[in-house]
């Protein structure tokens, strides 16, 4: 059967793989023509992540089916940033501030409140909406990166006349 797989917001591939061929292959096959080694990836079909020890027909993977992506980022290991202290958690953080504000019963139910409808919220999620969010954030980018120069050369800035 022949599958497409993709980054997101970048390269494919097609392959012909049989349906018994195993997750951990699959991401061997396309490391080379996606350049992103095995180890740095994770598979999803249909919003569903593809354990590495389970067949393509585990996940009723048919022909012509499309399989993402995702990179996982390499671990950082440089000494200097292993000794700067690192971000509490979003949650601690929001805890502390109902806290403040609550009693402790009512700022622990709160935030239980929140975290239930931050899950929902992510499970609406699609591919799709992240692919989008991220071509936002990669043209925003690419807009800042041009400001500079415009500056250098005389060009009046975004927002300026």
């Amino acid at each position: 059967m022949f599958l497409t797989v993709k980054l997101l917001l970048g390269r494919r591939c097609s392959l012909n793989v049989s349906g018994q061929e195993s997750v951990a292959m699959l991401k061997k096959l396309v490391s080379k023509p996606l350049q992103v080694p095995a180890e740095q990836q994770h598979l999803l079909f249909r919003g569903q992540l593809l354990a590495d020890d389970k067949c393509l027909s585990d996940y009723c993977i048919g022909p012509n089916a499309s399989i993402s992506v995702i990179m996982q980022p390499l671990e950082k290991t440089a000494p200097e940033e292993a000794l700067q202290p690192q971000p509490q958690p979003l949650w601690h953080q929001l805890a502390r501030v109902l806290a403040k504000h609550f009693g402790p019963q009512d700022a622990k139910a709160v935030l239980w409140l929140l975290r239930q409808e931050h899950e929902e919220r992510l499970q609406r999620i699609s591919l799709e909406h992240l692919e989008q969010l991220a071509r936002t954030f990669l043209a925003e980018e690419a807009a800042e990166d041009k400001e500079p120069e415009a500056v250098a050369s005389g060009a009046p800035r975004r927002g300026q006349s």
